[in-house]
């Protein structure tokens, strides 16, 4: 299931910004899922329990910005901006 999350997500990140193709989802599982998202040296990650709704570090750094899995792909296109 996660595999084809992210298949899904790259390919709605390429569209968004072509810039973006070469972007690597990695995810792994322990207590929660932990998904990194790197280009180059820069990376950003997120959390989740449950692979409905992501959290991504805040301004503060706490996972606290919660997003639906439909909508990381344009939260990741607005971080790498």
């Amino acid at each position: 299931m996660v595999a084809e999350l992210v298949r899904s997500w790259q390919a709605e990140i390429t569209r968004l910004d072509p810039r973006l193709r070469d972007l690597v989802i990695t995810a792994d599982h322990g207590d929660f899922w932990h998904l990194s998202f790197e280009l180059g040296e820069t990376w950003h990650e997120a959390v989740s329990g449950d692979l409905g709704t992501f959290a991504f570090p805040d301004h503060a750094g706490y996972f606290e910005d919660e997003v639906p899995a439909a909508g990381v792909p344009r939260r990741v296109v607005e971080l790498f901006a």
